[in-house]
């Protein structure tokens, strides 16, 4: 019986596997994660959505009613929480796409080396201190990473379509040597109406490596979902089936493991980066923030649903505090406007101070409510909340918001059986990966989650 299926039997029968190895279990000798983008927790529990494969592992395994991603919960900060088992305050990815402060230059964090994009040491550091073998397909923040075996690396080329010159040439040649279509990945990418057929290429580039080096971590990040949400919606019937595509890839990389003879020694975790969510309304903060004496001393920086305040050099505590503080008072008071971060809550948000990253883009966060976005234009009218004239459908709130939270499942080697947990939190992955796969990881501040384990 194949495993990439769609069926109630499936369910059961692995449901029975997983309790059969209960009994005598070898510890877990390999770990594929696999994160899923923008795959929310409210999407696990609509069982109007087809997820065979992954209803199936957390069925055998253990489901997290929710998890909590990082603030701000986009891509790349997410990811890179997920491999390091820190928050962005320490691991120092802020967004996707970045302004070095010093230069002006605009560019995308991933485009850097592993090297400059990550401050500590993540999962793969530590599978190559212990001499084990990794492998990543198209995991963010892995430009030149020296301690991955086998890496089709998230890079992106001048126009924004994926590169595949960042990838050994060796590697993209033993791929299509073995039938696997990694060209189509490339020539996909970013189409919401192809990135499934995409995802599938690449998961076959992983089932292979996985079937010729067994690596003991392997990291897939698939994007179809992430995709089609941003075009359509979280609630249109083509992001339901975008999931379905992902589970599908999922389910190959079940039978890849399968076809090794692995199973019983592999612990799939099934991840994601955030949730999603629509946003129908904006604010234009332009009036609000005018006040001619901090010309030139408070820059000020839209970005969906916050505001930035910059702080200039010419800007005086003692003369401009008060100013400053009157406008923050004054834009919290509006209608949609959710709250006012101050520097000193930055820490607790487990996002960098300003003085600490040049990535940073300001002193104070003026955050919107979540259905509502923030914009800084001039002579547009007032601050009255308005229908925008397109819906954003999107992410990057709080991480605290329910819309925001990510789905999560453990399930195999060194996983409990038919187990759910209730709110968990993303900083614990890797954390709980190193303890599966008895890896020296002492940097995370996350736990292990033992929850999970059996």
């Amino acid at each position: 019986m194949r495993l990439v299926l769609t069926s109630a039997l499936l369910i059961a029968a692995l449901t029975s596997l997983g309790h059969a190895q209960r009994a005598g279990d070898p510890p877990a000798r390999h770990v594929v994660l696999i994160s899923i983008d923008g795959f929310a927790a409210y999407h696990l529990r609509n069982t109007a959505i087809d997820l065979p494969n992954i209803r199936a592992l957390a069925a055998a395994g253990v489901a997290a009613d929710s998890s909590e991603t990082v603030f701000p919960s986009v891509t790349h900060p997410s990811h890179t929480t997920l491999i390091t088992g820190v928050t962005p305050r320490l691991h120092g990815v802020v967004d996707n796409r970045v302004v070095d402060r010093r230069t002006g230059e605009r560019f995308h964090i991933t485009n850097l080396p592993r090297r400059e994009s990550i401050r500590v040491p993540t999962l793969f550091d530590a599978v190559r201190a212990k001499g084990l073998k990794s492998a990543a397909f198209f995991w963010p923040e892995t430009k030149d990473d020296g301690a991955i075996d086998d890496n089709v690396t998230e890079v992106f080329a001048a126009d924004g379509s994926a590169d595949p010159k960042a990838v050994n040439p060796a590697l993209l040649a033993e791929l299509r040597a073995a039938g696997v279509p990694i060209d189509s990945y490339y020539a996909f990418y970013d189409d919401p109406f192809a990135q499934g057929a995409a995802d599938i290429a690449l998961t076959q580039a992983a089932a292979h490596v996985f079937a010729k080096r067994k690596p003991a971590l392997t990291a897939l990040h698939l994007l179809v979902t992430d995709k089609v949400q941003h075009e359509f919606g979280p609630q249109h019937y083509l992001s339901a089936a975008a999931l379905t595509v992902a589970d599908h890839c999922v389910g190959l990389m079940r039978q890849a493991v399968a076809d090794a003879g692995l199973s019983d020694q592999t612990t799939f975790v099934i991840a994601a980066d955030h949730g999603f969510v629509t946003v129908p309304f904006e604010i234009n903060v332009a009036s609000a923030i005018t006040e001619p004496v901090l010309e030139g001393r408070v820059r000020w920086h839209a970005d969906s649903w916050y505001l930035f305040a910059e702080l200039l050099p010419a800007f005086d505590r003692a003369r401009d505090g008060p100013v400053l503080d009157r406008v923050l008072t004054r834009l919290k008071a509006l209608p949609g406007i959710a709250r006012v971060i101050a520097p000193s809550e930055f820490a607790a948000l487990g996002y960098p101070d300003y003085d600490t990253n040049i990535y940073v883009p300001g002193h104070h966060i003026v955050v919107a409510e979540v259905d509502t976005h923030l914009s800084n234009e001039p002579d547009k009218g007032g601050t009255a909340r308005r229908t925008r004239a397109r819906p954003y459908h999107g992410h990057g709130y709080l991480p605290q918001h329910p819309s925001m939270h990510p789905a999560l499942v453990l399930s195999g080697a060194g996983i409990a059986s038919s187990k759910t947990l209730g709110h968990v939190s993303n900083v614990d992955v890797a954390p709980t990966i190193a303890a599966l796969l008895g890896l020296d990881f002492p940097n995370a501040t996350g736990r292990v989650m033992r929850a999970a384990l059996r």
